[in-house]
């Protein structure tokens, strides 16, 4: 095959191919096999499949195209939820780790699953994970194992839960002593072998907690200096380093701080809302309900309000008014995100971006 087709061209062709067309096109030949295999070429496919983020709406889980041509997002593509969809509600809350996913659901329950190989696995549970738990999902390259990891609050203090994929079993692990600490998202972020939550005691006693997936230690982080004060926060990653989201409602500002390898925080984007938020939705209260840096470094907000016009009105989501944009940090340009029918995403919840992946992940579904 390489004869008529030089490897760097069928690379670039074979990285445009879905999840299962790459699953077909191992068994072609050696040649694509080794190149599908390779390492490099798993990071040339992340490098050029879209951003996409899973959303919820009305009892199923969606994939929206962010970055879709002149950013139009066009219909949302429904995922096939391996259970019953009954089991699926709003308190539903979604981590994603190397193209698989980690779902809390009703009664506690908590399934990982892969939407293009459509494997999932249950987690045993035994009243470990509740509703009131936080959850942190991701990979330990010590042990070479993908881990899920939760507090149990208890008389006098917090234990921290780990499950183990390669074994199947939870793992009591280190005491955290403060059980009333609260947490501003139940769901953690993961970046290398660390999972970290912004956790509060006060308004005056903010700070990240940060747990090692691979020691099973924990430890506290400062928050940037100007975050102690802000109402809407959130944890991300930008360029692999941890970030903080702020956003002042008063001000209409969104201000990004990354996490340096000094352990200091440094400001890298201030961006003022107020003027894209227009004159003729006076009427609707914008709020900030999802904000994320996609993989290629860009970020995107999403603003949504609800149109009172002094009448009782029909659902929610009748009412509701979702603005999307999208900041691509290599020119500092803003635009807005729009769909191709009007405001057919009210409604829908962001949950969290998902990337396609070629890791290999069968140690999850043993």
């Amino acid at each position: 095959m390489s004869e008529f087709l030089p490897d760097e061209l069928a690379v670039e062709i074979l990285a445009r191919l879905s999840i299962k067309d790459l699953a077909r096109s191992r068994c072609v030949c050696k040649t694509w096999s080794n190149l599908i295999n390779h390492r490099g070429f798993a990071e040339r496919y992340r490098d050029i499949s879209p951003t996409r983020f899973v959303s919820f709406y009305y009892k199923s889980f969606y994939l929206l195209d962010v970055e879709g041509k002149n950013l139009v997002i066009k219909n949302p593509h429904k995922l096939e939820f391996p259970l019953d969809q009954a089991m699926i509600d709003e308190s539903a809350c979604v981590l994603h780790c190397h193209g698989t996913l980690c779902v809390a659901l009703k009664n506690h329950t908590l399934i990982v699953w892969n939407p293009y190989s459509n494997q999932f696995k249950i987690v045993p549970n035994s009243g470990i994970i509740l509703d009131s738990n936080i959850i942190g999902f991701g990979y330990d390259p010590v042990s070479n194992d993908y881990k899920l990891v939760t507090f149990m609050e208890q008389l006098g203090s917090s234990t921290a839960q780990v499950f183990e994929f390669t074994t199947g079993s939870w793992i009591k692990t280190v005491q955290v002593p403060c059980p009333d600490w609260h947490y501003r998202e139940r769901i953690g972020t993961f970046l290398d072998q660390y999972v970290y939550w912004i956790a509060y005691r006060s308004n005056v006693d903010r700070f990240i907690l940060c747990f090692n997936l691979s020691t099973y230690e924990y430890r506290k982080l400062a928050l940037p200096v100007c975050n102690q004060g802000a109402i809407c926060s959130w944890l991300g990653v930008a360029s692999q380093k941890l970030c903080v989201i702020e956003y002042e409602p008063c001000e209409k500002e969104i201000r990004v701080s990354v996490l340096e390898k000094t352990g200091s925080w440094n400001t890298i984007i201030c961006l003022s809302m107020s003027d894209y938020i227009y004159l003729q939705d006076r009427k609707c209260d914008y709020q900030v309900e999802f904000v994320s840096f996609t993989k290629n470094n860009d970020l995107f907000v999403t603003f949504t309000g609800y149109y009172y016009d002094g009448f009782e009105t029909e659902a929610d989501e009748e009412r509701e008014k979702k603005k999307m944009f999208l900041y691509k940090t290599s020119d500092n340009t803003f635009e807005q995100v729009r769909s191709c029918n009007s405001n057919s995403l009210a409604g829908f919840r962001l949950c969290g971006e998902y990337v396609e992946t070629l890791v290999i992940v069968d140690r999850i579904f043993i």
